[in-house]
């Protein structure tokens, strides 16, 4: 007989509904892997245990206080014997008999190390949700894909990737995310198979639906720090995808009986991604049982103010601190002559990362670090309460001059917590691109990750040398750039440092930084002819095409 292949690992807690559904679906696969079915179940008490035993399922068990999404699949991987880990959830149903086939068949032809597949609402789907389904889960597979999305609720991956990384037990979700983030950092690829298709169940009350995109929206906050979700946001949000979701609903004749819940659905999904947003607390006993076993009583969003301990890296990231934001101005311009004070677009250039500076209410003052105060005075800029003029010292004048030294100047006249360095010739750096930097450098702090932090673009190209030699690939094993490791560019946007990292280095970059990368058309640093024509053309564009993009939906 041949041994285990592929192991299929299913999650439950109640799940008769649907169970029986799924154990015959698998039965039905016409795969070439022998499989095993694991089912770990966190307390179940409606007959799912009876009928995965019926089924021949081997069963394990974990405690509710030990339960977390994260570290019932590990009980389930680590008791594995294939070498591929099929994990599906509960409520979920193949679509086909080629399901099995199809989702392991990338990892066993070496193409990825990590696949999940397609998955579709039932006929009780809420409309929103069908819509939510077909935005992440397209008709089109994508072999390997960019990004480190996935989904757990339908996916396969290698046993061996599995026990290099393993899925983090204390987040509170998105624990696929979390451990693909660190597989494709170390150039392992993730695969979206349209072809493996399941229908997804979901029969939840509305407290519910919000508790799901809560709890999903906390543990975002350790993968993406930089996403950050603010009322502003979070009305739009929902104005638009309702707006969006009616006029689909409307070409599909959807039954207008339906179209309440709409509202309901978006007003539960986002607020309860709000809420998550602004979370940064370690999991306590209670709040567990409260997103993992929600009941009538226990599954609510959170009230915040049930809870008063706080762990040291939310105390740090909510802590009152002084943003100083620096802002260098020389009046000779070695490339591109008087390019701080040109008129760009209609106004000078250096009003405009000045004037998006002064729309960050985190940052306390603006200093500038001049030799051309009259040219200043005659743009119509002096002294107020949020903007300090200072004169440069001759000795540090100069084309020439360390940066560094400039900071260093800046640094010993006027005290701050947090320093954020930026540049004139950063015109189309916006203010929620700042607010987000400032937001990564904080946590990165308070979980003692990052001393500072400084924008970069990433690069997917080849390189050579000047003689030809190949940098970062082989000539004659051609993979697509966008296989290629990525590289990450510098790009003078930002910097975000603190006066400890600074005196360590002496330079604005710390020992640790992180790096943050910035939106594409934002990170146009004017240093030549050329560049200043770009930045025009693309605040030309931005200003046609700006009220479009703020309806954007995330």
């Amino acid at each position: 007989m041949r041994s285990i292949q592929a192991s299929i690992i299913i999650r439950t807690l109640n799940e008769a509904r649907y169970l029986p559904q799924l154990l015959e679906g698998i039965n039905a696969q016409r795969s070439e892997f022998r499989i095993e079915v694991i089912l770990v179940d966190s307390g179940s008490t409606d007959g799912t245990l009876e009928i995965a035993h019926a089924y021949g399922c081997r069963i394990l068990r974990i405690a509710k206080e030990e339960f977390s999404f994260g570290r019932s699949l590990n009980r389930g991987c680590e008791a594995a014997n294939g070498e591929f880990l099929v994990m599906i959830s509960g409520h979920c149903v193949p679509c086909h008999g080629s399901w099995l086939q199809r989702l392991i068949a990338p990892l066993a032809e070496g193409i990825v190390a990590y696949s999940y597949g397609r998955q579709m609402g039932g006929p009780d789907t809420h409309w929103s949700e069908h819509r939510i389904f077909a935005k992440y889960f397209p008709e089109q597979s994508d072999v390997p894909q960019q990004g480190i999305y996935c989904n757990n609720a339908n996916s396969a991956i290698l046993k061996s990737i599995w026990r290099r990384y393993k899925f983090d037990e204390h987040l509170t979700g998105l624990e696929d995310m979390h451990l693909a983030q660190r597989m494709v950092a170390d150039s392992h690829k993730v695969g979206y198979i349209a072809e493996a298709a399941v229908f997804h169940y979901h029969h939840e009350r509305w407290t519910q639906v919000r508790t799901r995109f809560e709890r999903e929206a906390l543990a975002l906050q350790q993968i993406r720090p930089d996403l950050v979700v603010r009322k502003p946001d979070l009305i739009r949000y929902v104005l638009r995808a309702v707006a969006v979701d009616y006029q689909h609903a409307l070409s599909k004749r959807i039954p207008l009986r339906q179209w309440p819940d709409v509202l309901r659905y978006r007003l539960a999904q986002y607020w309860g991604s709000y809420s998550g947003n602004r979370l940064s607390r370690k999991i306590s006993a209670t709040l567990r049982e409260s997103y993992f076993y929600p009941t009538d009583k226990k599954g609510r969003a959170l009230v915040h103010t049930q809870f008063q301990v706080k762990p040291r890296s939310e105390i740090l990231m909510n802590k009152p601190e002084r943003i100083v934001a620096l802002l260098p101005m020389k009046a000779h311009s070695a490339r591109v002559s008087g390019k701080n004070f040109r008129d760009f677009c209609g106004k000078p250039l250096f009003r405009w990362i000045l004037d998006t500076l002064l729309e960050v209410e985190e940052i306390d003052q603006i200093i500038i670090n001049t030799d051309a105060r009259d040219i200043l005075k005659q743009n119509g800029l002096i002294d107020t309460d949020r903007i300090l003029i200072r004169d440069r010292p001759e000795d540090i004048c100069g084309d020439f001059v360390s940066m560094n030294k400039v900071i260093a100047d800046d640094i010993k006249a006027v005290p701050a917590d947090i320093y954020l360095m930026t540049h004139t010739t950063n015109p189309i750096l916006n203010k929620q691109t700042i607010e987000k930097a400032i937001h990564a450098y904080k946590l990165g702090v308070a979980n003692c990750k990052h001393d500072s932090l400084f924008t970069v673009d990433r690069v997917q190209t080849r390189f050579y040398e000047r003689d030809g030699t190949p940098v970062n690939h082989d000539p004659n094993n051609l993979v697509r750039t966008q296989d290629l490791t990525p590289w990450y560019e510098e790009n003078s946007n930002l910097y975000i440092f603190s006066a400890d990292s600074f005196s360590k280095t002496k330079a604005r970059i710390g020992t640790d930084p992180a790096l943050f990368l910035t939106p594409k058309y934002e990170s146009i640093d004017i240093d030549e002819p050329e560049d200043w024509d770009v930045a025009v053309a693309i605040a030309k564009t931005m200003s046609v095409t700006s009220q479009t993009a703020e309806h954007q939906q995330i």
